[in-house]
């Protein structure tokens, strides 16, 4: 029974891994807001730790200085692989932030959540830098490329279709722009500078919050609709090289087989693609999800084994779709519960 729920957990976060994420962290901010609130350097120094083991070897490669690599330590390289990925910490935490406003303060959990609010800001801050210090590096000089020499990207054979192409580089582009909206919201959430502010100033300058949501959704949106309108074909060399997250068992510069594509990479990284998960995957029949008697595997004594949702397959494109449905659903119902809260606020002050 244990194993099966371990095995639906899992097949939730192969196909939803955002809403799986946003549910465990929102678990673990209710039940640990006590200690996060007594204790929040520790857990900036505890989310601090991952972002330097990420970025200074990161760094020091640009600068054609040799590092280790921490993720060549198994268990290790795996924490910092789903410690960029910003599906896993940085965004749910970023979605707990949002939705927090828009909800009832007088809820006993919002009321939890609300009092951690600065922390999870700060927390979020570690891996979202992590995540935009590798993609930025990777992917924007080459998304750039795509409006500033448009011909020569074409002529590169990686392209698709067009308007995939488009769609995501536009994405890529548009996440500077969300870095640049998220630092200075960022810092201003520690107390000292916060204080040196004053509340009224402080207060102004947290309303670009809305337009951080506002683009966090569209970036998101359109690397996700721009990888299924342009999916990256197989061998076709791509730009976006991923050097930090290259587990011990995969090469050091390894091309993503999905065009522009940050969530395919991360994904392949998390999975292991490339290595030793990555190769049992390619050894299997491919049936398009149709397994036959012949392909299900034996267990002892020639009996045949019971099958979990582990051997369930799932299309990269129905994936894409439900990675769609679950930024729909989430925006649209933080939207419809902000502008319900602005109602009731605005009905509060005339009735005042």
């Amino acid at each position: 029974m244990i194993k099966l729920l371990l095995d639906f957990i899992q097949f939730l976060y192969t196909l939803a891994p955002l809403l799986m994420a946003l549910g465990v962290l929102t678990l673990l901010a209710l039940l640990l807001s006590g200690s996060i609130k007594k204790h929040a350097t520790a857990y900036y120094i505890a989310m601090s730790i991952p972002f330097a083991m990420v970025a200074i070897p990161f760094v020091c490669r640009l600068l054609g200085v040799e590092m280790f690599n921490f993720n060549r330590i198994p268990l290790m390289g795996s924490i910092l692989r789903d410690y960029i990925h910003v599906g896993t910490l940085g965004f749910p935490l970023l979605i707990i932030i949002m939705y927090v406003g828009a909800l009832n303060p007088k809820n006993p959990y919002v009321k939890k959540l609300l009092g951690i609010r600065k922390e999870l800001s700060i927390l979020s801050g570690f891996p979202i830098l992590a995540h935009s210090l590798i993609r930025v590096a990777h992917n924007f000089p080459n998304a750039l490329r795509f409006f500033t020499d448009h011909e020569g990207y074409m002529a590169g054979g990686r392209v698709t279709n067009a308007l995939g192409a488009g769609i995501s580089n536009f994405s890529f582009v548009l996440g500077v722009l969300m870095l640049a909206l998220f630092l200075p919201l960022w810092v201003t959430s520690f107390d000292f500078v916060r204080k040196r502010m004053g509340s009224v100033r402080w207060k102004k300058w947290q309303r670009w919050s809305y337009v951080l949501y506002a683009t966090l959704f569209i970036h998101a949106m359109g690397i996700q609709v721009g990888g299924m309108l342009n999916p990256m074909r197989r061998g076709t060399p791509h730009p976006t090289v991923e050097v930090i997250a290259a587990p011990a068992s995969a090469p050091a510069v390894r091309n993503a087989d999905n065009q522009g594509s940050p969530q395919r990479t991360e994904r392949s990284e998390r999975n292991g693609e490339g290595g030793e998960r990555g190769d049992r995957r390619a050894v299997q029949p491919a049936d398009n999800g149709n397994r036959t008697e012949a392909a299900r595997p034996a267990g002892r004594e020639g009996h045949q084994q019971s099958w979990g949702f582990a051997d369930i397959n799932v299309s990269p494109q129905a994936k894409r779709y439900i990675h769609i449905a679950s930024l729909l659903l989430i925006f649209g119902s933080y939207l419809y519960l902000r502008l319900r809260k602005a109602k009731q606020d605005a009905a509060k002050k005339q009735a005042e």
